[in-house]
């Protein structure tokens, strides 16, 4: 049974995607993100700003790929310099005087996906578009020296407290596309989770004095997002209505 129901979806798959194109278009947008679970004890919200191409078939089915740079300047975990550290906070450079170190969030996401589009009317591309993707999670500690000579702070001895952190992830997705009367303005908005299983990559962590352990936790990104769509190409564009 198992088996058969693998091959009717496969089938189903495939045929949905040989189908003829009702849409061909990029976006480009802009997701506030709320961190949930392990990752909020590190990181507080941020901003991600992002791209996707994506195509639509006649069937309104539709498949594409997407990417987004993850940045933020909420760090929670400000205690990850403790033994470099003076009595009252600072770090000392080569120079001999305090040095200025600011901590933010980086990284991105990549993600596959394919979804369904509900059109209240036939012949309007406004409507729910709901998907559900794989792809990769990447974050980390982004340790800003500002170009001072601060050699507890080098290249390579950032790696040891910048927690490096990436994995396999999914990405659900629910967003309303509108397009314009006159077919010359798109856009979108909507909300979107991104769970993640994830390993800091570092093996060594300069803080603790120790090495990574070899385990793994549950990243979670919730995002509100809002942008632009640019079509590429609409199959007989005549026979939609924008509106």
């Amino acid at each position: 049974m198992r088996k058969l129901s693998t091959l009717c979806f496969i089938c189903f798959f495939f045929t949905s995607f040989a189908q003829k194109n009702k849409q061909t278009a990029i976006t480009f947008g802009y997701t506030h993100q709320f961190p949930i679970g392990n990752l909020a004890d590190r990181f507080g919200d941020n901003s991600s700003i992002g791209f996707s191409f994506f195509k639509e078939k006649e069937n309104n089915m539709f498949f594409g790929v997407e990417g987004g740079y993850i940045f933020g300047n909420n760090v929670k975990d400000t205690s990850i310099f403790n033994n470099i550290t003076t009595s009252v906070g600072a770090i000392i450079g080569a120079d001999g005087t305090y040095s200025n170190i600011n901590l933010m969030q980086r990284g991105f996401d990549v993600h596959a996906f394919v979804g369904y589009a509900y059109h209240p009317k036939e012949n309007n591309l406004s409507g729910l578009y709901l998907s559900i993707g794989g792809g990769v999670l990447q974050h980390q500690i982004f340790i800003d020296t500002k170009n001072q000579n601060v050699p507890q702070l080098d290249e390579e001895y950032k790696k040891g407290y910048d927690r490096l952190t990436n994995g396999i992830s999914t990405k659900w997705d629910a967003s309303y596309k509108f397009y314009s009367p006159n077919g010359k303005f798109q856009m979108y908005a909507g909300v979107n989770m991104i769970i993640a299983y994830t390993k800091n990559k570092r093996p060594y962590l300069f803080d603790k004095a120790e090495y990574t352990p070899n385990t793994r936790s549950w990243d979670n990104l919730l995002g509100i997002n809002m942008g632009v769509i640019i079509p590429i190409h609409r199959k007989n564009e005549e026979e939609f209505h924008y509106y």
